[in-house]
């Protein structure tokens, strides 16, 4: 028997990357155009971005990552004008997820980063009825 797990505001959420794939989108393409213009001019298109090693900043695990990632990881997501107060809520939620590195998250900690909305209404988002930018609860497969 399965156990079901109650999903709330505590539960992790993750961009589900074969959701693009199925559903005809371009993940890369998606986060080339939330570049910055610096990040921009140094990556024209999305296939300049190659593998690059990034050094986590917490734990300096050094890994190698798409330097898509690694750019709006360790930079563009740092910016001021990443996520705004205008920012739709949706959009906000998706790259406050990109800016983690696809690392799962939960609604209340995605609430702390967009500092926008509450968790709650962050979790009627993700939880609504049809699935936007691949946004799914996080299946940890261990």
């Amino acid at each position: 028997m399965t156990l079901i797990a109650r999903i709330d505001t505590h539960s992790l959420f993750h961009i589900d990357l074969t959701w693009f794939e199925n559903n005809g989108r371009n993940l890369r393409e998606e986060m080339h155009v939330v570049l910055c213009k610096e990040c921009r001019a140094r990556f024209p298109a999305p296939e300049d971005a190659g593998i690059v090693d990034r050094i986590h900043p917490h734990t300096a695990e050094v890994m190698r990552v798409d330097a898509l990632w690694e750019a709006l990881a360790d930079h563009c997501g740092l910016l001021p004008d990443f996520i705004t107060p205008t920012t739709p809520l949706t959009t906000a939620v998706f790259r406050a997820l990109l800016a983690n590195g696809n690392q799962p998250m939960s609604p209340e900690q995605i609430r702390k980063r967009i500092n926008k909305s509450n968790a709650a209404a962050i979790l009627k988002l993700l939880m609504g009825g049809e699935i936007e930018n691949g946004l799914v609860p996080f299946e940890n497969k261990n």
